[in-house]
């Protein structure tokens, strides 16, 4: 390790452990772990939800709800994504054994257009199953996200709450280190 290199780290294990830094002040500032309350405004709770279900209900204190709205849509939109993606492969499968069947009516033998018939027939029901799938996921999604949307505009599941942050004083690996805290009303 270089000294360029090693100065910084050495710098950096310094504060993180609390101990002193030749040449740096150790004087604090008086407030340093002031306590900040800021009240949500519930149009910004509306706005949040808006761009992400379950964004508002978390910032104003409603985590359970929030976070179940957070982790369902998530998981929703993946395999929503997931089976669009499968619905795509299964239909350019579908339309190579097509071109297939095809050619194989032009010229070619009974035996491998049946096969290639019945293996279309299989892609088809993997293409349905697939459309299925990709339907109720996204209906599900976007039912959620209107669910979400009727609760933080009429259901009132984003009142205004305030919410205080913190940096606290706390003990890491033996030393001295700094926390931001949040705490919801």
């Amino acid at each position: 390790m270089t000294s360029r290199t090693s100065l910084p780290l050495t710098l950096f294990l310094l504060l993180a452990l609390g101990l002193p830094v030749p040449g740096m002040s150790q004087e604090r500032p008086p407030n340093r772990f002031e306590i900040r309350n800021e009240p949500v405004a519930k149009s910004r709770a509306q706005i949040l939800s808006g761009f992400y279900p379950g964004l508002g209900q978390l910032v104003t204190g409603h985590r359970d709800k929030g976070t179940a709205m957070v982790v369902a849509h998530t998981g929703l939109l993946v395999v929503w994504l997931t089976s669009h993606a499968d619905y795509n492969t299964h239909e350019e499968q579908l339309a190579l054994y097509e071109d297939r069947y095809l050619d194989l009516q032009e010229g070619g033998s009974f035996q491998e257009a049946e096969e290639t018939w019945q293996l279309m027939r299989e892609r088809k029901d993997d293409l349905d199953r697939s459309h299925l799938l990709r339907m109720t996921f996204g209906l599900l999604a976007a039912g959620l996200y209107s669910y979400n949307l009727v609760d933080v505009l009429w259901l009132d599941g984003v009142e205004s709450a305030s919410s205080a942050l913190s940096l606290e004083p706390r003990r890491l690996g033996g030393g001295a280190g700094v926390a931001l805290v949040a705490r919801f009303d």
